[in-house]
């Protein structure tokens, strides 16, 4: 603005008396360039700057690509998510199912997307499994940067009623003595309930028969109907132990958890062994490396507020998960930590996505 302002100046009085239309038509395009140069300024600013109350950002529509298939829990908790930032900045916020590959279509197109700021990736457990279970990935892991937690899900062992077990010392000492692989469904290979399972049987040291389904629900399906033993599910369940249908015999988060504040945690349950385990499901947004800090933090901040609005963490909660709001450094750290509890157990058990 100070450059275009003294160009205008000078042309007014540099210039000789019979120059002066000329001048006025110089002037007249410097000013025009100064308005311009305003308006790039302002709208940068506005593109930029946290908290500008009816700031319309990110300047046009965003995407949210959703790694897994329309109606699951990712999926409903990106669409809970977006409708309420499209309200916040006054702009669409589209949601693309790209599922396939375990993940790796969906994660591999939000990779290569342009870092502007308009397209986000909405994951969870895959992201964290995928490093170790899928060889050649077509994207780096690095390629993607945490930007925010939206909520974990600790996951309740769930068992058939057939099982002579009430608690988690009963069905460890049953696992230990039958005499025959437990067998565990999940909703595929690779899967969360999948690599959970396998943790608690090496932990318990014996081992179990996985039974992989498409999805959650047809391996429910099969545990109600005694075809499988246990499988490690999420609240939703908790119904069919209202019923009668299955027990529930203690969730997996270190400490007592509001999703279900009557269930033992499995690390408190007594048994050594699992003093530690732990094992649950999180879901986030993730956004391509070289999106601009200024970009990444206006997206943090407007992500925070929206998970702090009542509605959202009522839907949040009829998702039977649990907020989990972390710092963008925070984040990564829990993915670290998370890619280091699991990269070991996935290469030795030679666990492989579907």
């Amino acid at each position: 603005m100070k450059t275009v302002r003294s160009t205008f100046l000078s042309l007014l009085t540099d210039r000789p008396a019979g120059h002066v239309p000329r001048i006025a038509a110089t002037a007249r395009r410097a000013v025009a360039v100064a308005a311009l140069a305003a308006s790039a300024a302002l709208s940068a600013t506005a593109q930029t700057t946290p908290n500008v109350p009816g700031t319309p950002f990110p300047g046009g529509p965003t995407t949210l690509i959703v790694p897994y298939a329309a109606g699951g829990l990712t999926d409903n908790l990106a669409r809970a998510l977006g409708q309420r930032l499209a309200e916040r900045w006054g702009q669409p916020v589209v949601v693309d199912n790209r599922a396939g590959g375990g993940t790796v279509i969906g994660t591999a197109a939000a990779a290569r997307a342009t870092p502007d700021g308009r397209t986000l990736l909405v994951t969870s457990f895959g992201f964290t499994a995928n490093q170790f279970m899928v060889p050649n990935l077509p994207y780096r892991q690095s390629a993607l940067e945490p930007l925010a937690m939206i909520a974990v899900a600790p996951a309740i062992l769930f068992v058939h009623p057939s099982v002579p077990a009430d608690d988690v010392p009963s069905l460890v000492r049953y696992m230990r003595t039958s005499g025959k692989p437990f067998s565990f469904a999940s909703s595929g290979n690779g899967s969360s309930p999948h690599i959970g399972a396998e943790l608690f049987a090496s932990r318990i040291g014996v081992s179990i028969v996985h039974v992989p389904y498409r999805g959650n629900g047809p391996g429910l399906n099969d545990l109600v109907g005694g075809q499988v033993q246990g499988m490690f599910d999420s609240k939703a369940a908790l119904s069919f132990v209202k019923a009668g249908k299955l027990k529930a015999l203690g969730i997996s988060s270190l400490k007592p958890s509001a999703l279900a504040p009557d269930l033992k945690p499995i690390a408190q349950s007594g048994v050594p062994e699992l003093a530690t385990f732990t094992t649950a499901s999180w879901f986030g947004v993730l956004v391509p490396e070289a999106t601009p800090k200024p970009i990444q933090n206006r997206l943090y901040a407007d992500i925070r507020a929206v998970l702090d609005m009542p509605d959202m963490r009522e839907a949040i909660d009829r998702a039977g998960v649990e907020p989990l709001p972390l710092t963008q450094p925070e984040f990564a750290a829990y993915l670290k930590s998370e890619a280091e509890r699991w990269g070991p157990l996935i290469r030795e058990k030679n666990i492989k996505a579907d």
